[in-house]
């Protein structure tokens, strides 16, 4: 329940009273003082058309370069600042952040989802869609509500409700359910983030076991292990690597990258490759924690060979041309990423070369979404790093970085690569 912060005095409630009075007063004159001719009503007039027009004319999402939704996306950001009072935005974020780590699981857990993809998306009233899931039919209405608000379903009627698309991509098992039930993860840690930073004298994570995670869930292991306990935590974190590979990375490395030149042209038949080139009689070895390996269905391409392996370890290929580590060090923080990459140095053969495709967030001018994974990452101690930081890494590594590669296409994803060889 929203309260009068000042109701608890009541000469401050009373100073209050007055000032809301005035200001309101102030906002009505502004009001009554301008002509339905005004520049702010022209601008909001021109402004309403074009967008009316440019959705009737819009592709469907998959055909807006990513880039352009991004772009879009951020403007439509920053006119909801502008035009939305600050109490207004803060009324607004509350209200919406609050009921959704509860009300989007629920939906999933109740059958809902299901429900209407078990219908081929057919319409539904709340009386057939309750013979259909868990629970009561009150909580039920009160759930799509809020997901017809979030046209997420459409109310057609009272209590008669069609799925949009959105809805249909949550049945179970989809990648889409899988996302929530990550982030829920998520979510439930970064409740806890502020009283762990608080604890702390607000200071960043500086060990990968000693976290907001570990604070929230009350465990000693890295959020790796606790998964390897998991199994449905697991899956879902393995289907959002596998969306967020397939997704958020623009250009592949190697289409930028020089492999044939830099890597191929000094190596032989016999030598291992740690990096997927896709051809000839190189050899290429996968590496990843056992349970991840064997959450692998897929046979794999000949040539491939998958080991279990924990990075921490000593790195039980020697002498590769290339050792590629992807999206992996953005997981650590310095400290545990300096000792991988030990592990990784000591394995290097005198004309190895190291290869690291990872997100890299600009030095001013970081977008929302880059930002919001930042903190993320936060909450198991790890973090997004700008060039500056990258470079300072592997320098204390021990590694002579040779050059950093970029594509033209910049993604929202892995958009560089460090190539480094040891120092």
């Amino acid at each position: 329940m929203i309260r009068d912060s000042c109701s608890s005095n009541q000469s401050i409630s009373s100073q209050c009273a007055a000032a809301h009075a005035s200001w309101m007063g102030e906002k009505r004159h502004r009001r009554s003082s301008q002509s339905i001719f005004s520049p702010i009503t022209e601008i909001v007039s021109q402004l309403t058309l074009a967008v009316n027009t440019a959705l009737a004319e819009l592709s469907p999402a998959d055909d807006i370069p990513e880039a352009t939704q991004y772009q879009l996306l951020d403007a439509i950001d920053k006119l909801r600042v502008a035009v939305a009072p600050p109490l207004l935005t803060i009324r607004n974020f509350c209200v919406a952040v609050t009921p959704w780590p509860g009300c989007h699981p629920s939906a999933m857990g109740m059958g809902i989802f299901d429900a209407f993809a078990g219908v081929n998306g057919a319409e539904m009233t709340a009386a057939e869609l309750d013979e259909k899931t868990k629970g009561d039919k009150g909580l039920l209405v009160r759930i799509v509500r809020l997901l017809c608000a979030n046209y997420v379903f459409e109310e057609t009627g009272v209590e008669k409700y069609k799925p949009l698309s959105l809805a249909m991509m949550f049945a179970s098992s989809s990648p889409p359910s899988e996302v929530i039930k990550h982030f829920y993860s998520d979510m439930k840690a970064s409740v806890y983030s502020h009283e762990y930073l608080k604890a702390r004298g607000y200071q960043n994570p500086q060990d990968a076991y000693d976290t907001p995670f570990q604070f929230a869930m009350g465990t000693k292991e890295h959020h790796f292990e606790w998964l390897q306990h998991n199994p449905e935590e697991l899956h879902a974190f393995n289907v959002v690597m596998e969306i967020g590979n397939r997704s958020l990375e623009g250009v592949q490395w190697y289409d930028y990258y020089p492999w044939k030149e830099n890597l191929v042209a000094s190596s032989d038949a016999d030598r291992v490759l740690l990096v997927d080139i896709g051809g000839d009689n190189e050899r290429l070895i996968v590496q990843d924690l056992p349970k991840i390996i064997e959450d692998i269905t897929e046979p794999l391409l000949e040539g491939i060979e998958a080991i279990g392996y924990n990075m921490f370890d000593p790195q039980p290929v020697r002498g590769a041309k290339a050792y590629y580590l992807r999206t992996v060090l953005h997981d650590w923080p310095d400290k545990q990423a300096l000792q991988a990459l030990a592990r990784v140095r000591e394995a290097m053969a005198a004309d190895s070369v190291l290869l690291i495709n990872e997100n890299v967030l600009p030095e001013s001018g970081v977008s929302g979404f880059s930002a919001s994974m930042d903190i993320i990452m936060e909450i198991y101690g790890a973090l997004e790093r700008t060039e500056k930081q990258w470079l300072q890494l592997l320098d204390q590594a021990g590694f002579k970085v040779v050059k950093v590669w970029r594509s033209d296409f910049q993604g929202v994803g892995s958009n560089a690569l460090f190539e480094a060889v040891p120092n």
